[in-house]
């Protein structure tokens, strides 16, 4: 269990996420148009970018939309496990604070600013990984980074909103049916998002052509914002083994990674996996500070988990590690392990 979270953070996390959701149905919410670059397709063994983010953009590349986030809301479905009934209230919880959107930073955005810079960035106990949401810092001009894979045709769909800003910036890259495997998208965030650190709801999802049902082969690898996160993907070479270990027994799970910057303050998340026909389920389990962060040029030692809950219960079923690192400035980033732990009595 995690010494670093309050115990409430849980709730505070769906609550991050639902408002992410929430925010994308807005009817009063305006999309900005946005031009930025789509990344190929990188090989399996490849690491590196394969377009400079400061190419020209392809005539054919993302598409982006200067519509009001769909009343109708055909480019932006969303299962109800991610939504749920608590969307609708804070769907008007929302639109109010929409309409003071120019005013300046509240007390209550301050202290989710000062939440975000000591816990990191937020996402839900329970998401899709076909549609997901998180809280996390930006800065006009900051770099941003969305790492997946998948195995059919999607549209991925990122949307970005923060308080300040009165855009909800939208942009949306269609993959083709030759365009599968791995991609990684990367740019800078405009001017618009102001020259100082700010929170913002970023909503990801992943659908079939018709952009009417979820993508279940879209898999999230790491997402973040920042100096720090991106150079590449900051953290990579995630490792979380073996494939099977049973709790029982006493048999652990190991896990270590690579990091090419420092963040003083980093946590490894432990999720269950279930399928399902619209996207990946995945469910909190526990996590553990990783302490004193991780420094620049070097993989932390093993680390090792014994494939059980915060309440000491076995979580039985497949799971990935999930890291989430960050700084009190310049940054932060989540990966995602691609690699699975199944856990057996």
């Amino acid at each position: 269990m995690a010494m670093l979270t309050p115990p409430p953070r849980p709730f505070k996390r769906l609550v991050a996420c639902l408002l992410a959701v929430a925010l994308a149905v807005s009817p009063l919410a305006t999309a900005q148009e946005w031009t930025a670059q789509r990344y190929s397709t990188l090989p399996d063994d490849s690491s590196q970018d394969d377009v400079s983010p400061y190419d020209p953009l392809p005539p054919d590349e993302p598409e982006t939309t200067g519509d009001s986030g769909g009343d109708d809301g055909s480019d932006w479905t969303v299962p109800a496990i991610v939504a749920g009934a608590a969307a609708t209230v804070l769907l008007v919880r929302w639109l109010r604070e929409r309409r003071q959107a120019a005013q300046q930073p509240t007390a209550d955005e301050r202290d989710k600013l000062v939440t975000l810079q000591q816990q990191g960035p937020e996402f839900a106990p329970l998401y899709n990984t076909s549609a997901f949401a998180a809280m996390g810092m930006v800065q006009g001009n900051w770099p941003f980074v969305l790492d997946f894979v998948h195995d059919q045709p999607v549209i991925v769909t990122l949307r970005i909103s923060a308080r300040g800003v009165p855009d909800i910036y939208t942009l949306r890259f269609p993959f083709g049916a030759h365009e599968t495997g791995h991609h990684r998208l990367q740019f800078r965030l405009p001017p618009a998002f102001g020259d100082s650190e700010r929170p913002a709801a970023i909503a990801v999802t992943a659908t079939d052509m018709s952009g009417e049902r979820t993508a279940p082969s879209f898999r999230v690898l790491a997402l973040g914002c920042g100096p720090r996160a991106v150079g590449s993907v900051a953290i990579e070479e995630v490792s979380f083994l073996p494939r099977l270990i049973r709790a029982q027994a006493r048999e652990q799970a190991s896990y270590r990674f690579f990091s090419h910057s420092d963040f003083p303050s980093a946590m490894a998340d432990f999720m269950r996996v279930e399928p399902a026909e619209d996207g990946e389920r995945h469910f909190f389990v526990d996590e553990e500070p990783i302490d004193d962060g991780v420094s620049a040029g070097r993989s932390i030692e093993p680390r090792q988990w014994d494939g059980r809950d915060a309440g000491q219960r076995i979580s039985t079923g497949t799971h990935r590690l999930k890291i989430r690192a960050w700084a009190p400035t310049r940054g932060w980033l989540t990966v995602w392990s691609d690699s699975r732990v199944d856990v057996s009595p």
